[in-house]
């Protein structure tokens, strides 16, 4: 995991000598702060004034004032990623099939308890609470990485959008272009078959060519004609058909 956890145990215990047992062992196994708690009301203003919110809690169920898993419950609504665990005896097997239906316990420690059990149980309910963080840090993640392909994707597709308007545009000039240009060739060609006309007209009436030398004339004038256009075409971005 990326993140590294310093732990925070409350532990609410009315019974000092045997909570001061029980933090002993806690501290010199696995190395983590301890907070404790004479009563469930104490407990309580401990959760709300912490800077950070405790991975554990330990709680007692016969206390005065205010029980066990009446405590963790109030806790849970506080603090609900907090690993709560519930130390009692087995004639409270009631109270803990409560406190299990309410969820306001992860596990429950009996009395007298096994020390080596007591512990492996605090290193399993640390363990959840670090994974339970971890998963809450990845939702995050997983989260802010979602909102920026969003709007990553709206970006794409508003340029994508705006690009396609621009396309359109650029076909509705090429073919306004491309139908003067065919209009353009059209009265070329209307013009250039007058021309020829009158020109034959005139130098046959004048009888100054023959049918020969008129022929290539209308040849050289033809392709003078055409590399007019050419140019033309050529100063205007266009190309004349056959000028590859």
């Amino acid at each position: 995991m990326e993140e590294k956890f310093n732990h925070t145990i409350l532990v609410v215990d009315d019974e000092e000598d045997e909570v001061a047992k029980a933090i002993g062992k806690i501290v010199e196994t696995l190395g983590v702060d301890i907070v404790c708690a004479a009563s469930g009301a104490e407990g309580i203003e401990k959760i709300q004034k912490a800077s950070i919110r405790f991975s554990l809690i330990i709680s007692n169920q016969r206390m005065p004032g205010m029980k066990g898993y009446e405590f963790l419950e109030k806790a849970r609504e506080i603090t609900p990623d907090t690993v709560r665990v519930l130390v009692t005896g087995y004639s409270d097997m009631d109270a803990i099939i409560d406190a299990v239906n309410r969820g306001s316990i992860h596990r429950y420690i009996s009395k007298p308890w096994d020390s080596e059990e007591f512990l492996n149980t605090l290193r399993s309910g640390l363990s959840h609470y670090e994974v339970s963080r971890e998963n809450e840090r990845l939702l995050r993640l997983a989260k802010d990485q979602n909102a920026k392909l969003y709007m990553l994707n709206c970006d794409l597709k508003e340029k994508a959008e705006s690009n396609q308007k621009v396309i359109e545009q650029l076909d509705r000039e090429i073919a306004s272009l491309t139908g003067k240009i065919d209009g353009g060739k059209a009265m070329a060609g209307n013009r250039e078959n007058r021309s020829r006309q009158r020109l034959e007209t005139i130098l046959q009436e004048n009888g100054l060519l023959t049918r020969e030398k008129l022929e290539a004339f209308h040849g050289a004038f033809m392709g003078e004609l055409l590399e007019q256009f050419q140019d033309l075409a050529a100063r205007n971005g266009f190309s004349m058909p056959g000028s590859a």
